[in-house]
């Protein structure tokens, strides 16, 4: 306050001068620690604004590409519950779906989805199920398309039931060949189940659920009803001619018909269809 009052002496004074001079010091000091405390301000709300961007940016990443639903049918059941605490809880389920979509679409397409050559099939949702259908094994799922773009993912109670350390292994691997499946075309859902089954066992193999097993016998294992021999003689039309799978899965893009199991062997040896 007698800063204030010595500003309405006269300018003429010395002692004026000198403590006008002071009290301008003072108002500018004030004004820089004003401004100072301005931009902490200003500071703080870019950090949270950015945070904020962040993220929303990596909730996008999470969930782009197609919506995941995961539906536990047996809620009230020891499976139900080991479901719920294992995978539901802390979202293992979601990841698991996740990862073993990202391998196979590396698999079955082109780092350029957009490629005019290998279009992508169009997946709008998948939703993991774990299911009380009597026609699933262990590690067998059955997958349902209710739309062209929707997927059904239905896994039996047993596979999580146990103790072991297994059981992990059991759930992605058969995660795994449900969203094979999902990726795959089937040729308007007339490819023959032998080569669908095949493939499947081909990628599976790939992450490393696949079993090796005696029998296979070249171009003869073609149409094996074992889809693990079918699978052995994928892996080698793959290594004999780099990108045969992916020329396969294009091929069964359109409706099936017996011309493309000759076009398809015919593949293994050359690399155009």
């Amino acid at each position: 306050m007698e800063e204030h009052h010595h500003l309405f002496q006269p300018l003429l004074s010395t002692t004026t001068t000198t403590t006008s001079a002071a009290a301008t010091t003072t108002n500018e000091d004030e004004d820089i620690k004003f401004l100072s405390s301005d931009k902490a301000i200003s500071f703080r709300l870019l950090s949270i604004i950015f945070i904020g961007l962040i993220s929303i940016y990596a909730n996008y990443e999470q969930s782009k590409g197609f919506d995941i639903i995961i539906i536990n049918d047996i809620k009230d059941s020891p499976a139900g519950n080991r479901f719920e605490l294992f995978y539901l809880s802390n979202d293992k389920a979601t990841r698991i779906l996740q990862n073993t979509s990202s391998f196979i679409e590396n698999v079955l397409y082109p780092d350029t989805t957009t490629s005019t050559n290998h279009p992508k099939k169009q997946v709008r949702s998948v939703t993991l199920r774990l299911s009380t259908k009597n026609n699933l094994t262990r590690i067998f799922p059955t997958v349902d398309a209710p739309k062209s773009d929707e997927f059904v993912i239905n896994i039996s109670p047993s596979i999580i039931m146990g103790h072991s350390s297994n059981d992990n292994h059991a759930m992605v691997s058969a995660i795994q060949r449900g969203m094979a499946r999902v990726w795959l075309w089937d040729g308007e859902s007339r490819a023959p189940p032998w080569l669908v089954d095949g493939l499947v066992e081909y990628m599976s193999g790939l992450a490393g659920f696949g079993e090796v097993v005696r029998g296979f016998g070249g171009s003869s294992s073609w149409d094996n009803k074992d889809p693990r021999i079918v699978a052995q003689y994928l892996d080698q039309c793959e290594k004999n001619n780099k990108g045969f799978i992916r020329r396969l899965n294009q091929a069964m893009r359109q409706r099936w018909d017996d011309r493309t199991v000759v076009e398809a062997r015919n593949l293994c040896d050359s690399k155009t269809l």
